[in-house]
This record gives C-alpha cells, structure tokens and sequence, in this order.
C-alpha cells in the first residue's frame, strides 16, 4: 500500500501486514495522519514477542515534504488489501 492510497474508505477492510517480522492478517479500524505521516491502524490475531502480547499495529508511511519529495515508503509498503 502506498501513502496516496490511505483514505477512510479502508475502514473495515482485511489486509495482510507484516508485524515483528511476522506476516500477519486483520483488519482497518482507524486512519492515522499528522503533519508527516499517514496510516492506517490495523487489529490483527495476536503476537507473542517475549512476555508481550500484540494485537494491533500502525502501519504508517511519511508525506511527501520538501525534505523528502517522494516521501518514504515505511512499513505501510509490506501492508496489502485481501
């Protein structure tokens, strides 16, 4: 997925994303944006890492900006509609 591709429409929608270096598959519940970067906020089957149970992740990529005109694509690249 790609920062020009995030908007609220995604809301509810599957995907596959790669958390912890796991691939993992949820859903949409929320759009993130701030002045650099965009996302999306993704619920998905849970994740033992040590002692730590994760169940969601923010799949997130920065704007474009002067500093950066192409933006970069962050791990919102490894994030794909089902």
């Amino acid at each position: 997925m790609k920062a020009n591709e995030v908007n609220k429409n995604l809301i509810g929608k599957k995907v596959k994303c790669v958390n912890l270096g796991e691939e993992v598959e949820g859903v949409i519940f929320d759009i993130y944006e701030d002045e650099e970067f965009i996302g999306v906020r993704i619920k998905h089957e849970p994740i033992q890492w040590g002692n730590d149970v994760f169940k969601t992740l923010l799949s997130n990529s920065r704007k474009p900006s002067p500093m950066f005109p192409n933006g970069s694509e962050g791990n919102l690249k490894f994030t794909e509609l089902m």
